[in-house]
């Protein structure tokens, strides 16, 4: 419905407003069961996702590219599922394979590798806000905070089937008590900031500030909806009231954050665990425009209206449950996640968008963070809605999601581009073609370290400091970036355990877009600037770890029987191609690798150093 808003008689705007009787958004459907459409023109398609694509590809007779060749796929899968590339050795048997069944083998075999918790919890914890500092002025850090970092790997290696993973982020201290890692995991509710040192009135303001970026988090994340812009009023483009914030309120504000001994550290030690503290039950009143000085009545807690198919026997349902844990908080727990009478719909929608985006660089939705009425629409819809009810009947398990889509044809294209497609297609919201994707800067920043051969894969445990020397760590004085730097094999951990300040990221981070953890993050912005070449130019840690690469290169050359003893051009050339790009060089690229390492003043330092500069070490077809 779109109204006008009038004042003093004059039109300011038009205000576009999601009334109770209005039709609500798609998303606020129940899940349906999607029929597969017949595949479409040539014999394309190895998977039901590849006849939706096909289906939408014809109406503007625009077919999608063939497959990529082997060495480009095994590249593209190493790097989607754990985020390194792969060896020489691993490239040449998957290439030289006659198995035809070698694909899908490298699928399962990468699925199972613990790099593959790292990779996707790294996703996961933008869309948490994750951060190990509380923010705004003071940023103080959380020193225990990185235990939920550990737990969303470790639930993602166990390939925990989704529901329960977001259970467990909710009220896993409360449904399974018992299981470490199940509290671990409420570090979810913790994860965002906080503004302390506080007192009166503005310490009511700052809790009120701590339910809203929890409410807003757990709306973006598990449901892809904006609930927090109904905090000071009825939401205005989707059927959110007011009140349905504030009974959300309800779950969380007598709990608070708190540390607790759990066995979840390196073979089972206790350690201390950031997680939430639930309480009981009290008056959570409506906040008239948002303002604690102007409380209305008491709505107790409760849930989304709109996704609340149940009507008054969920509200019931809640409450019974909500007797038995205090806060209530398990009852959410199980609205959530259920398809029938709650949410779990939505909640299975957004998940396998999340998936679908990260394997093709833009969702089927492309605004992951809102399926509400100002969001995207689907580019397809009927492929979203089948692939949400493969993930329930499936079990909610990702693993096998993963699978289907990395099989899919859609998936294996090649990234070859033509000019009429482009014009019939030019954003490629039909799929005609694999899109080359960047990698993020954790990723860029493991590879240069995997390239070089110093990458230290040790996995959990509290994070590194990179920035900061020994010497400054002894003496407490982590808060300003020291002038000497000497990074280590202590630090030179996979970039999820690097630490997370808020308010200081880590110069490469910063500079290659890692967002800062203040609100939850569906899709990450990606900018070019001349920063980021400078950086990869000059930062000392990328000039560094290019040494390690030529030594290795060196060693490389040596040990395959080089005549000279590890000294001859091309054969450095040729092992440096491998390791930074998984293939071989050209015939022109050896020439100018060699032309270029036989000039007066050039070194094999400097070979290495431009080979993390080029677009193809960044990009990934």
């Amino acid at each position: 419905m779109v109204k006008l808003l009038i004042i003093s008689g004059l039109v300011l705007m038009p205000l576009l407003t999601a009334m109770p009787d209005d039709p609500v958004s798609w998303a606020f459907h129940p899940l349906e069961v999607e029929e597969v459409p017949p595949a479409k023109g040539k014999q394309w398609a190895r998977n039901e996702i590849d006849h939706f694509i096909l289906e939408r590809a014809s109406e503007k007779g625009v077919f999608p590219n063939d497959s990529a060749d082997r060495q480009t796929l095994i590249r593209r899968a190493y790097f989607d599922l754990t985020g390194l590339a792969p060896s020489r050795e691993e490239v040449v048997n998957f290439v030289e394979s006659k198995s035809p069944g070698a694909y899908g083998e490298m699928i399962a075999r990468l699925l199972s590798s613990s790099h593959y918790g790292e990779r996707w919890g790294r996703h996961w914890l933008d869309v948490a806000r994750f951060g190990e500092s509380h923010g705004y002025e003071s940023d103080n850090e959380r020193p225990t905070a990185w235990t939920y970092r550990d737990a969303v790997i470790r639930a993602l290696n166990e390939d925990m089937p989704f529901d329960r993973f977001v259970r467990w982020q909710v009220a896993g201290d409360v449904l399974q008590g018992d299981d470490p890692l199940a509290t671990a995991l409420t570090g979810f509710i913790t994860s965002g900031s906080t503004v302390t040192n506080v007192d009166g009135v503005d310490r009511e303001r700052a809790t009120y500030d701590k339910m809203d970026d929890i409410v807003s988090a757990t709306g973006a994340a598990f449901l892809g909806l904006t609930i927090g812009c109904a905090r000071c009023h009825d939401h205005k483009y989707d059927p959110i009231s007011q009140e349905d914030y504030y009974r959300l309120v309800g779950f969380f504000l007598p709990g608070k954050a708190g540390d607790r001994n759990l066995a979840i550290g390196d073979s089972g030690n206790n350690v201390k665990a950031l997680t939430w503290r639930g309480g009981n039950k009290r008056s959570n009143p409506v906040l008239k425009r948002g303002d604690v000085e102007q409380k209305g009545g008491d709505v107790g807690y409760g849930v989304l209206s709109a996704l609340d198919p149940g009507g008054t026997d969920m509200k019931r349902r809640i409450e019974a449950i909500g007797k038995e844990s205090s806060d209530g908080r398990t009852g959410l727990a199980q609205w959530l996640t259920d398809v029938d009478s709650g949410a779990g719909g939505l909640l299975a929608r957004v998940i396998v968008n999340r998936l679908w985006q990260h394997h093709f660089g833009t969702g089927l939705v492309k605004t992951s963070n809102n399926f509400g009425g100002v969001g995207d629409a689907p580019t397809h819809p009927g492929l979203l809605e089948w692939l949400a009810g493969k993930l329930v009947s499936g079990g909610w398990r990702l693993k096998p999601m993963h699978e289907l889509i990395m099989n899919s044809a859609v998936y294996r294209q090649s990234t070859s581009w033509d000019k009429k497609r482009h014009v019939a297609n030019p954003g490629n919201d039909l799929l005609w073609r694999r899109q080359p994707l960047r990698l993020e800067a954790e990723i860029l920043r493991d590879s240069i370290m995997n390239t070089a051969g110093t990458l230290n894969r040790k996995l959990y445990g509290p994070s590194v400091k990179p920035w900061v020397s020994s010497d400054a760590i002894k003496t407490g004085s982590t808060n300003k970036w020291p002038t000497n730097v000497k990074d280590g094999p202590g630090t030179w951990r996979r970039s999820i355990y690097v630490f997370m300040r808020r308010s200081m990221r880590v110069p490469f981070f910063e500079t290659f877009d890692v967002p800062d953890g203040m609100q939850s993050r569906g899709v990450r912005e990606q900018t070019t600037v001349a920063t980021q070449a400078l950086l990869l130019l000059n930062n000392k840690f990328v000039r560094d770890q290019a040494g390690h690469f030529a030594a290795r290169v060196v060693a490389a050359a040596k040990n395959a029987g080089s005549p000279d003893g590890g000294k001859s051009l091309p054969a450095i050339v040729e092992e440096a191609y491998w390791l930074a790009f998984s293939r071989g060089p050209s015939k022109e690229e050896l020439d100018l690798g060699v032309g270029l390492l036989a000039k007066e003043g050039q070194n094999v330092e400097n070979f290495c150093h431009i080979l993390f500069t080029l677009n193809e070490f960044v990009y990934v077809d």
